[in-house]
């Protein structure tokens, strides 16, 4: 099995505060992990053929003064692009080959439209990326100690375990072992068919696996735990709370999967209730990396 590299960090800045706890992640995992950090502001795509050198100069001066100082190899990037924010990122993000796409969002008790629960932005950023997307509301708190991974009996579960013991391993302390990730199984009994109990065995399994090799492996201590519950969003984001999770993951779906929105109510519903930062993983993501585990 391998572990997910870590290496370009875009961010994504809209020069106020909401984008303050996304730009001090960025910084925090740069010089944590020694990754390259890409700063971006989405300027409006009727500006981008009247915008002048000067004007540019403007942006990337703002962009800089948004900036922390950051104790990385490499000095942070800044970009200043034009169109629509979420493709205009997503379209940057290729081009960077970025490992992740950081959004700032409001607090997660503030009231927010139920079919935009992160806001507009990061809601449509989701749907269109094809690497993972980290919301915070307030800056990762790194190195990460207790991270929590919200599992459901599908595929979409199955990848996102092994992205979530990357970045676990990936974030611990180096020195140390304390790294804990939880995996978290909401049951629900809602599915009683063949095939979701074929599913269930399969994420099991995972589990089984990880939990047995992931303490030499990747330094981080697995622990397995299921609630039987019927409100999967809640019983995730009481555990969050409870458990002083310092990051969260979740495993989004495409429109193929179940007849889902590829944001999901669950991961909408949690994300909306925590302020915790959120890493979502989309389909092409968590997709690719289920194939890690089926040979064990």
């Amino acid at each position: 099995m391998r572990l997910l590299k870590i290496e370009k960090i875009l961010v994504a800045t809209d020069l106020t505060k909401t984008s303050a706890g996304a730009v001090e992640t960025g910084a925090r995992l740069a010089a944590a992990i020694g990754a390259t950090l890409h700063v971006a502001y989405v300027a409006s795509e009727r500006d981008e053929l009247s915008v002048t050198p000067d004007r540019r100069r403007e942006y990337d001066r703002d962009i800089e003064k948004a900036l922390p100082l950051v104790k990385s190899a490499t000095r942070p990037q800044a970009h200043v692009v034009f169109g629509d924010p979420p493709h205009a990122l997503s379209s940057l993000a290729h081009t960077l080959k970025a490992d992740v796409v950081i959004l700032g969002r409001r607090d997660g008790q503030s009231k927010a439209a139920s079919d935009r629960p992160v806001g507009s932005m990061a809601y449509a950023c989701v749907t269109c990326t094809l690497i993972p997307v980290l919301v915070v509301a307030e800056a990762l708190t790194l190195p990460l100690r207790n991270a929590l991974v919200a599992v459901d009996m599908s595929e979409a579960a199955r990848g996102s375990l092994l992205v979530a013991v990357s970045w676990s391993s990936a974030l611990r302390d180096q020195s140390s072992t304390d790294a804990t990730l939880t995996v978290l199984h909401v049951d629900t009994d809602a599915d009683p068919t063949d095939d979701a109990a074929h599913m269930r065995r399969s994420v099991v399994h995972d589990a089984d696996v990880l939990q047995r090799n992931a303490p030499g492996w990747a330094g981080v201590a697995v622990e397995r735990l299921t609630i039987r519950n019927s409100d999967p969003a809640a019983t995730i984001s009481r555990h969050a709370i409870d458990s002083g999770s310092e990051l969260v993951i979740l495993g989004t779906r495409s429109s193929a999967d179940h007849g889902l929105s590829i944001w999901g109510s669950v991961s909408a519903a949690v994300t909306r209730r925590l302020s915790v930062p959120i890493l979502l993983v989309p389909p092409a993501v968590w997709r690719d990396h289920v194939r890690d585990v089926d040979p064990f």
